[in-house]
């Protein structure tokens, strides 16, 4: 039974209990949102506080239905704590993922203004007049007045909005999709001796270079709705607030809430088809976290970097993973 099937069996016989979760879930990302509107600052500084240790509840409880959790609130905050323990502290990269997905916006804002200012310019000659007059104040040292112009001239505004709600979407999408895949990084850092999750997303990505296309495929195969949801979701969030207001901040805040109201149902059998993969993968993974701490502790002992105490920690921490190994 592939990955997929053996996911939806999961959702669909505690689909009501991770339903409720990822609800409760989806409530504090609107929330979050909504203490956006009064700084975008606020949003992202509620990443760390907020959405990344609830999103950490949703997965762990969503994965413990089936070990026969009940379902309850208590339950489900239980796993808040473990959001900020050396075990899962980087397993998610939320820094680096934050960094490449702000590198997409950029990337596709520069390229949405070029190819609808080419197509302004190409077929609009008022408008090509109208920029070379800014062009010129600018030239001239007039950035005030150069400045005013540009906040006046509908055209560009128009051009600058579309290119932020362009940008913004999938620059959501290339953050949740960085999140996501790192999702199954907490159940090696869970599962290998409780290693720290930035040694356990090492692991994660040196096992990736052994059998990262089969990997993928069983990854994309799984998971591929995740993509239209999410955009659809900010798609129709866009548009319940376009036309009704000129903020693009705003418009982009209505476009995130569409997207995670939509994803909801979704995110469990998500979470599901996360750990079905860690299960396939896990014996692979642990041989590569033995290569790899092997590899580490022949290093070091050839720099002499090591004191006795650490030695003996190494030496555990490699018999433990081996013994995993054997035992299963």
């Amino acid at each position: 039974m592939n990955i997929a099937k053996k996911a939806f069996q999961t959702y669909r016989k505690y689909l009501a209990s991770k339903l409720a979760i990822a609800l409760s879930f989806t409530v504090f990302v609107l929330a979050s949102l909504a203490i956006g509107l009064f700084g975008s600052y606020l949003f992202i500084l509620l990443v760390p506080i907020i959405i990344l240790p609830i999103y950490i509840c949703l997965q762990l409880a969503n994965s413990s239905f089936a070990k026969g959790m009940p379902l309850s609130q208590r339950n489900f905050f239980a796993f808040y704590k473990v959001a900020f323990t050396p075990t899962l502290n980087g397993a998610y990269q939320v820094i680096s993922s934050f960094l490449k997905a702000a590198l997409i916006y950029f990337g596709f804002s520069f390229l949405v203004v070029f190819v609808m200012l080419q197509v302004y310019l190409t077929n609009d000659a008022s408008f090509a007049q109208e920029l070379q007059s800014i062009t010129t104040l600018v030239a001239n040292g007039n950035y005030q007045d150069a400045l005013l112009a540009y906040e006046e001239n509908a055209t560009i505004l128009f051009v600058s909005t579309i290119a932020s709600l362009i940008s913004g979407g999938f620059s959501l999408l290339a953050f949740m999709h960085f999140i996501g895949r790192n999702s199954i990084v907490p159940h090696l850092a869970l599962s290998m001796a409780a290693l720290p999750g930035k040694i356990a997303y090492s692991v994660h990505r040196q096992g990736l270079k052994v059998f990262k296309r089969e990997f993928n495929g069983d990854y994309y195969r799984s998971s591929w709705l995740a993509a239209p949801i999410i955009l659809i979701g900010f798609t129709g969030g866009v548009l319940a607030t376009y036309f009704f207001t000129n903020n693009t901040y705003l418009i982009l805040l209505s476009g995130f809430a569409g997207a995670f109201i939509l994803l909801t149902p979704f995110l469990p059998y998500y979470l599901d088809v996360i750990e079905e993969l860690f299960n396939k993968y896990k014996d692979r993974y642990l041989k590569v976290s033995i290569n790899q701490a092997t590899r580490v502790y022949e290093e070091i002992k050839i720099a002499q970097e090591m004191s006795e105490e650490q030695r003996k920690e190494l030496d555990k921490l490699i018999n433990d993973l081996k013994n995993q190994t054997e035992h299963k």
